[in-house]
């Protein structure tokens, strides 16, 4: 473990793991204003929005300067649903931050999506500016953006068949759960290891078998996405002590 550069941290629960995740990107953001900040949605991310927001309003960071990428969003999603990850991000961050709708990008999934991926490949690198920090939730399946388990990964943006796994978890978020899109548009694991920083957050038991094999075991295997984030610079881990006993980790 000690040769590996991807730090561990465990808080007491779910709410100071938030604040834990939030306090970096604030960091990230004081020291260069203009930062690129990778974003993800999903449940366990909802919670660092309030933290980011109120700082925003306590005048103790800017985001004004920033400009944003999400992860990934459904195909065949319409951006004006309430289950677009635009109006997720709109809601909880983009709009209460003041963040410039042009310096925000969360993909779609209406366009074609040839163009909407050569679109998603000029926001990561048009610029020349790679994103500064990531931040990452993980799935039940060991996804990380939407990745899923399989022989190989895609390392560049692609359109990606979401997990039998995934789906059920996600259904959550939709009154039917034959609502819930079978594909996605998301970065690929290069696209998100090519990030400065990275920060996932995770909580739930039902991540703890993920997170044994990201933490524990000495692998990097396609059969849980996520274990390449071993092979980063500069990747924190933030997980609750629950999860951290349901998953057997130990400082």
């Amino acid at each position: 473990m000690e040769d590996w550069n991807m730090k561990i941290i465990v808080t007491k629960d779910y709410e100071e793991s938030c604040k834990v995740v939030a306090g970096f990107l604030i960091q990230q953001v004081q020291k260069i204003p203009e930062s690129k900040l990778g974003l993800a949605t999903g449940g366990t991310a909802e919670g660092v929005y309030p933290i980011l927001v109120e700082a925003c309003r306590q005048g103790e960071v800017d985001f004004s300067k920033v400009t944003t990428v999400n992860l990934d969003e459904y195909e065949g999603m319409d951006p004006d649903s309430e289950q677009s990850y635009l109006t997720y991000m709109n809601k909880r961050f983009l709009i209460p931050a003041g963040i410039d709708s042009t310096k925000a990008y969360v993909p779609s999934g209406m366009n074609d999506p040839e163009k909407e991926i050569a679109l998603f490949n000029e926001k990561l690198y048009g610029d020349d500016h790679l994103i500064d920090i990531q931040l990452l939730g993980i799935g039940v399946s060991g996804h990380i953006g939407f990745n899923e388990p399989a022989e190989e990964l895609t390392a560049g943006v692609h359109i990606q068949k979401l997990d039998e796994g995934t789906i059920q978890a996600n259904s959550r978020f939709f009154e039917n759960p034959d609502d819930v899109p079978r594909e996605a548009i998301t970065m690929g694991v290069g696209d998100i290891m090519k990030a400065a920083k990275i920060v996932l957050i995770a909580t739930g038991e039902n991540k703890a078998s993920v997170i044994r094999k990201l933490l524990m075991d000495d692998q990097i295997t396609s059969s849980v996405p996520a274990t390449v984030l071993k092979m980063h610079r500069d990747a924190t881990i933030v997980i609750d002590k629950s999860l951290a006993e349901s998953a057997g980790w130990k400082d």
